[in-house]
């Protein structure tokens, strides 16, 4: 058990030193094993959830993720389905398993403001996928028992490998952090415009100490730190133009009509 141990440790301090490519890292899962998990997460997921009976709402969102899968790396396939209920926390972030299964909620389409709005919060969603960070959580938080236990100790429980211990909130918001980066890239590449990130973040987000989780233990990054690397990132890349679509507007009227709650 002592070697397990120090080599715990030694994973550990790469993990944190090293300098990645999206999806790089110390990581127990291969690709395969991931997109299998994956799955079965998503099966679980789509069990409790209702799928949402829109056509337009689910060819669009389709569409808008093929255009920004196509500009990610990894050779990842998304499966994107649109549901009714809203699991996203405060800011609607459509759920993002591993291997490419995303659950986009008919609240994120109601409150995005804008075409733009809506694709930077499916490619921040996309972009936990490439970075596969749900699999190197699972893989940072095995290696932080195995590196707590004493010598002689029995191995931990995989099962809770996904959990987010208090320890893992510094992972967890460079996690999110990274996300937002990688997804401005991806709509700049595309064609969306990436001030939508920003805006919606910006005026979603709770700001610190507000809503029910404090701020000291709160997943995301505070707002404004956020926002203003959000906007770091769209200085460093060169400006473009942008697609200008009312399709956005037609399929978000639709959408509120169709979860439309009889008064």
């Amino acid at each position: 058990m002592r070697g397990l141990w120090c080599v715990a440790m030694l994973a550990i301090g790469v993990a944190q030193g090293q300098e990645r490519q999206p999806g790089q890292g110390v990581n127990f899962y291969s690709k395969d094993k991931e997109i299998a998990l994956g799955q079965q997460l998503a099966l679980e997921f789509r069990q409790k959830t209702t799928l949402l009976n829109n056509a337009a709402a689910s060819d669009y969102v389709k569409r808008v993720g093929a255009d920004l899968a196509a500009q990610f790396p990894g050779g990842w396939t998304y499966q994107i389905e649109t549901i009714r209920e809203d699991l996203g926390g405060a800011t609607h972030e459509p759920a993002a398993f591993p291997g490419g299964f995303i659950f986009v909620s008919a609240d994120l389409i109601a409150t995005a403001q804008n075409e733009a709005e809506f694709a930077g919060m499916l490619a921040h969603a996309m972009a936990h996928v490439v970075a596969r960070h749900g699999t190197r959580q699972a893989t940072r938080s095995e290696l932080t028992q195995i590196a707590s236990l004493p010598a002689g100790a029995t191995m931990p429980d995989r099962s809770a490998g996904l959990a987010v211990p208090m320890a893992m909130l510094t992972f967890q918001r460079a996690n999110e952090r990274e996300a937002d980066s990688l997804a401005v890239k991806a709509m700049v590449a595309a064609g969306y415009d990436p001030a939508g990130l920003a805006s919606y973040v910006e005026r979603v987000q709770p700001a610190p100490g507000e809503g029910s989780v404090s701020a000291a233990f709160a997943t995301l990054p505070p707002r404004d730190q956020r926002v203003a690397a959000i906007q770091a990132e769209i200085r460093a890349l060169p400006a473009g133009a942008y697609k200008a679509s009312d399709e956005f507007a037609r399929v978000q009227a639709e959408v509120k009509a169709s979860v439309a709650r009889p008064e």
